[in-house]
């Protein structure tokens, strides 16, 4: 299904509609680094929900479930959250959040709409692969479920990677190395929570200060983020199984305004010292292949 990018390369959304006798179509963020799914509700009061399309059911409370229908396929008898507030800084083009990390990672212990359809077994393959676009390119986004678009990958250098063992129901896959500027950091047990609904690449704060140790020019901003000639371009590399992956240079050095720039490499405390987490700055350069079926995660070169 094709997949709509919040500018620029913000957030990836897609329509799900909701309910059978008088269905609702929503724009719903996805998003790989959570297990819940969300909409607002007819009683959202908070200034962000207004003048946006509502869930109304005639129920009342916080939770509900009905049918679904992403990408054509219907999800029966789903349970999701009915937002009756949100944060008044909310200013998104979507108006909702679809959890697609395993059921074991939901807030509100529900089951995923992935984990309903492969129980169901709607699916040719347990699986569902993200296309990421970037706005720079005007390159389309797509998701596919229940396999993988051949079109947009060379198969030939698809490489898999098993999630590790204590993964809270994460997307979460061993990282062997980052290489910035041809030095490899060399940082040993280092984790990857694959996110797609994250924008960055978040480290934990000494593991960022030893990414930049490799860019002299580079400066920390003291609020998550490092602050970067615009004009300068890096060469940055993830690798994993044994294989390396570049990130586009355009991915890395972000303009936040004319003059000033960061690098999408920020810090934060991601609840470990040794884990990342890898949103879209990294993805957007790969095909990517959430393998559910057989838990791993594939990463291709795009067509």
């Amino acid at each position: 299904m094709p997949v709509n990018q919040e500018e620029p390369d913000v957030a990836y959304f897609g329509q799900i509609t909701f309910g059978t006798g008088t269905p609702q179509n929503f724009d719903i963020q996805f998003d790989t680094g959570s297990g819940d799914l969300f909409v607002f509700g007819k009683n959202c009061g908070s200034p962000a929900c207004e003048d946006k399309p509502k869930y109304d059911s005639g129920a009342t409370g916080d939770s509900a479930k009905t049918t679904i229908v992403i990408a054509g396929i219907s999800v029966d008898a789903q349970e999701f959250g009915v937002v009756n507030e949100i944060s008044d800084n909310f200013e998104h083009p979507y108006v909702g959040i679809m959890g697609m990390a395993f059921s074991d990672a939901s807030q509100n212990e529900q089951t995923t709409p992935i984990t309903n359809l492969i129980n169901n077994n709607q699916l040719d393959n347990p699986q569902f692969s993200f296309k990421l676009g970037r706005d720079a390119d005007q390159s389309p986004s797509e998701l596919t479920i229940g396999g993988s678009n051949p079109d947009r990958y060379h198969t030939d250098t698809l490489t898999f990677t098993h999630l590790v063992d204590d993964n809270g129901g994460q997307w979460e896959i061993p990282i062997d190395n980052c290489v910035v500027d041809g030095e490899e950091l060399n940082l040993e047990g280092r984790t990857g929570l694959i996110d797609v609904g994250s924008t960055r690449i978040i480290m934990p704060p000494d593991d960022a200060d030893t990414f930049y140790a490799a860019i002299p020019t580079a400066i920390d901003n003291d609020d998550g983020t490092f602050a970067l000639p615009c004009e300068e371009q890096h060469e940055i590399s993830l690798v994993f199984s044994g294989k390396t992956w570049n990130i586009d240079p355009r991915d890395f050095t972000v303009e936040i305004d004319e003059d000033d720039c960061i690098g999408s490499v920020v810090y934060a405390d991601t609840g470990s010292d040794t884990e990342w987490h890898i949103g879209s700055a990294f993805l957007k350069n790969v095909y990517t292949i959430f393998d559910q079926g057989n838990r791993q995660v594939g990463f291709a070169q795009l067509t």
